[in-house]
């Protein structure tokens, strides 16, 4: 407490110097106005406006028009808007002066690097300026895709993001993780309009990509409300805090004024299931002298996909007195058995209905202030199967399922968030003082099931319990720009404290409880409910803790031509300690048409609440002898006796290492060139064990204490190192007065591979192969591709636009064993060729159709060693674009 006092009254004195410092400048200010439009006079609304020194920034009106208080003195004022090349005017501000500044913005003819980013670096700057590489997916590029979820259209927009399918892995199918260059998915920042976005509740322990991690939702943010998309490729702890390893996924809402959009879409897989509906409604209002209001409103239905094979196995052909008739000799058919080629697994996306509602605003309040706010709520309601229960197995109540049954994982998760804060300035300084709040909500309740330990007793359903995840954090941060000398320098500096809260709840009695009523061949029954035990009451928690942080920024630029950024962050935890991070980014620009660029960090990632608190029992499907087997296995608390038993560790935080080295280039006016090559050293990654079985001579005497069968519990066990590269090119052509065509391509390259032993406890000794199997390594080291890539043409004349874009996906290797080396697999390379039609129908109606997946790519089929009796037919683990094949679409858009 002592610590944290210091730490806020050191914030106190900081911000109270940056005050005094600027209090002379107050009243010197003038008013920079005009308006904004196109080659041709028409205006643009909804364009950014900004003073380059102090990030003091407008949004134009429907008409063009913007207007905002300026301190005094020579100005940099730059507009920038989607499709259009940035546009930068010099202008010298006289206190109490009225000065008019207009822009007439041409069509950006590169289409890449001229978007106004300050991602990476506190300052404004184009993409192609910034010292650190940084992707601007815009609203077109968004539409073009023809996809539904966001993060399913960020990964075939950005190569370096992936989104991989996995199957039958309980809440998983319903929240998938997504990673950025090949790390893991908590190891990304995700921010929303600037701030900090709130982690899903659930965590990762089923078979994915991911697992044992809890990152962000991206899919709880609407399409329709997003304006922009920005990707850091870099990593960013020193300037952003925990988890931007990977980097920084920053998403913009919309803040356009004057306009209705209206969106309505429909789609199917190629196989006649999986259809999408969905509607869309964006309006926004102008509010006072250029402050905007804009809400986002999404319905979205979408059922699920099946690709599993007939299950080939005799459902019936077991004791069959168990029906109170006389057992059949060996080998004669039961004359229930219609076919042995029953459909009966579920294996594909999960069906989900969604409902968003999302607002922006920023309003001016006096001359030199505005408030703003930010966030909206989701509710998603999903239905997802696990394997499906035989008649002839233990886990299968006969007198309730007599035909054995598929059980249903129904998942509702609900997501809340919400920012607000006033930006104000002081002469050459800018404050921004803001809160953020976020809630993240996963309900688990299992239908057409049973609890085989209650007997005929049991209900066919029950609520299993609920996760929670919230965060709220404060923060303050000033920016201002300097001279030392005669150089110019940019400043940021802040503080920030945030709370981090974690709770488990409790599901019904019935999905959790064991029953004492043995199976049906007299033994002992499973106890809780088929397919997802529920949380019992001794696996409630509610744990919570907060950070302080304190960082600086300067980017000084000691010539013309280079670029110097410097970033260092405190910041104190009250569970595991203290951290301090830097970062020095470069820019040297060789020429006005090419540019040197790279940068060298520490970085860390604080173990996530979840990692150290989440415990249960669960399901879980391993191979046994060749033989896919249900294990009831728990989940333990680093803090527990049952981990500590088998040496586990109280957690500590992830530190990385990073760097970075590339290039810009513009050689002509219409192509652009990044090319930028990285490395990422991670100590102390945090995993999830394998299972530890009782039924090891090893482990049996460490785990009979506790009447435990098997366990698994969160380590600091393994070092990685990825090294990569990432290349963008983009080249457009005019085509007449009213037509273009634009080609971009990009490739992202990166591997990743195990530094060193993996650190196992004394306990354990031996063991290593256990504690991190062949499965978890697969995660990390070959579950996702090495390469991807796209390259898209995009050709527009008039009314008519056509977009054709080719995905490459690398192969992936997966296994469903973690010790036979034979059911390791290699699944190749695929491409998958989009097309989007559209064509501007007047009065502000568009039809789109299009297809994804043209030409119906499917991923290799698994050996007979991993598909499940031929019931498995794709990977069930790890999918980088999904098994569903494909998908056509039409969209009709009314903007009005």
């Amino acid at each position: 407490m002592q610590k944290t006092s210091r730490l806020v009254r050191s914030a106190a004195a900081m911000v109270a110097a940056v005050l005094l410092s600027s209090t002379p400048a107050l009243a010197q200010r003038g008013t920079v106005s005009g308006t904004v439009t196109d080659a041709a006079g028409n205006p643009i609304g909804g364009a950014t406006v900004l003073v380059v020194e102090t990030s003091r920034s407008a949004t134009t009106a429907a008409d063009g028009g913007y207007s905002m208080q300026v301190a005094a003195g020579p100005k940099m004022v730059l507009a920038a808007a989607a499709g259009f090349a940035a546009q930068t005017k010099s202008v010298t501000v006289e206190a109490d002066g009225s000065h008019t500044v207009d822009f007439a913005l041409t069509r950006s003819l590169a289409q890449f690097g001229d978007e106004l980013v300050v991602l990476g670096s506190r300052a404004a700057r184009t993409a192609i300026e910034t010292p650190v590489p940084v992707d601007v997916l815009s609203t077109d590029d968004i539409v073009d895709t023809g996809m539904t979820e966001t993060s399913r259209m960020i990964q075939f927009l950005a190569p370096s993001f992936n989104f991989s399918t996995s199957t039958i892995s309980d809440g998983t199918d319903i929240v998938r993780p997504s990673t950025l260059r090949g790390l893991g998915p908590d190891q990304t920042l995700v921010l929303l309009n600037g701030k900090r976005r709130h982690n899903s509740a659930l965590v990762h322990v089923n078979g994915s990509i991911g697992r044992g991690t809890a990152g962000v939702d991206l899919n709880a943010i609407p399409a329709s409300a997003i304006e922009r998309v920005e990707i850091l490729r870099d990593g960013a702890a020193a300037q952003y805090g925990s988890d931007a390893i990977a980097g920084v996924l920053n998403v913009v809402l919309k803040s356009s004024v004057g306009k209705t959009l209206v969106d309505l879409n429909v789609g199917q897989q190629y196989e006649g299931d999986g259809e999408v509906t969905s509607v869309s409604l964006n309006r926004g209002w102008e509010v006072g002298n250029g402050g905007f209001l804009n809400l986002t409103a999404e319905y979205r239905d979408r059922g699920f996909t099946n690709r599993a094979g007939p299950d080939p196995r005799r459902i019936f052909n077991f004791l069959e007195q168990q029906f109170g008739q006389p057992a059949l000799s060996s080998g004669t058919p039961d004359p229930r058995e219609q076919t042995y080629n029953r459909l009966n697994h579920r294996y594909g996306d999960a069906e989900s209905e969604n409902l968003y509602l999302f607002v922006n605003s920023d309003i001016p309040v006096g001359e030199d202030a505005s408030f703003y706010f930010f966030g909206g709520t989701s509710e998603r309601e999903g239905e997802s199967a696990g394997f499906n229960r035989l008649p002839s197995q233990s886990r299968t109540s006969i007198l309730i399922h007599p035909e054995g049954h598929l059980p249903l994982i129904n998942t509702s998760v609900d997501d809340l968030s919400f920012a607000a804060g006033v930006r104000k300035s002081f002469g050459d300084w800018s404050m921004d003082a803001s809160v953020t709040h976020g809630d993240n909500e996963f309900n688990f309740f299992i239908s057409n099931s049973a609890n085989t330990s209650l007997g005929a007793a049991s209900p066919t359903s029950a609520d299993a319990g609920t996760l929670k995840f919230g965060q709220t954090s404060f923060s303050l941060d000033f920016f201002g720009a300097r001279t030392l000398g005669s150089t110019p320098v940019n400043v940021a500096i802040g503080a920030e404290w945030r709370e981090d809260r974690y709770e488990i709840v409790a599901g019904d009695t019935a999905s959790w409880v064991d029953g004492g009523v043995p199976d049906q061949f007299g033994g002992r029954a499973p106890a809780g409910i088929q397919v997802f035990p529920g949380f019992r009451p001794s696996n409630q928690v509610d744990e919570s803790r907060d950070n302080v942080a304190l960082y600086g920024d300067v980017e000084i630029n000691p010539s013309e031509r280079l670029l110097i950024g410097l970033a260092a962050r405190y910041e104190d935890y009250s569970d595991f300690g203290e951290t301090l991070d830097g970062k020095l980014a470069l820019r040297y620009e060789v020429s006005d048409r090419f540019a040197w660029r790279g940068s060298v960090q520490t970085g860390f990632r604080a173990p996530s609440l979840h990692q150290a608190n989440f415990n249960n029992i669960s399901t879980q499907f391993v191979d046994v002898g060749g033989v896919i087997t249900p294990l009831e296995v728990g989940t333990f608390r680093v803090s527990s006796a049952v981990a500590r038993a088998l040496g586990a560790q109280p957690l500590k935080e992830e530190t990385s290492t990073g760097y970075s080295l590339g290039f810009t280039a513009r050689p002509r006016p219409d192509l652009s060139i990044t090319v930028d090559v990285f490395k990422v050293d991670i100590d102390d990654r945090i995993v999830i064990s394998g299972r530890f079985a009782a039924s090891n001579p090893q482990i049996a005497p460490l785990l009979a204490p506790f009447g435990v069968s098997a366990a698994q519990f969160f380590t600091n066990a393994i070092d990685t190192e990825t090294e990569g590269a990432d290349v963008v090119v983009a080249w457009s052509k005019p085509l007449g007065d009213d037509g273009s065509l634009s080609i971009t391509g990009a490739v992202s390259l990166n591997e990743t591979s195990i530094a060193g032993p993996v650190r196992t406890p004394p306990q354990l000794a031996g063991l290593g192969e256990t504690l991190f199997d062949t499965i978890e390594r697969t995660y990390v080291e070959t579950g996702q591709p090495r390469e991807s890539g796209n390259l898209a043409a995009r050709y527009r004349r008039g009314p008519f636009g056509l977009l054709v874009r080719v995905n490459h996906f690398g192969d992936v290797t997966t296994t469903e064993s973690s010790t036979d080396p034979t059911a390791l697999q290699t699944f190749g390379a695929k491409q998958l060729v989009d097309v989007d039609v559209s064509y501007r129908l007047g009065n502000g109606v568009t039809l789109r159709v299009g297809a994804n997946n043209v030409f119906d790519v499917y991923p290799d089929k698994q050996i007979a060693r991993n598909d499940f009796n031929g019931i498995f037919v794709y990977p069930r683990r790890s999918a980088p674009f999904g098994f569903n094949g494909g998908y056509y679409y039409a969209r009709l858009s009314f903007e009005f």
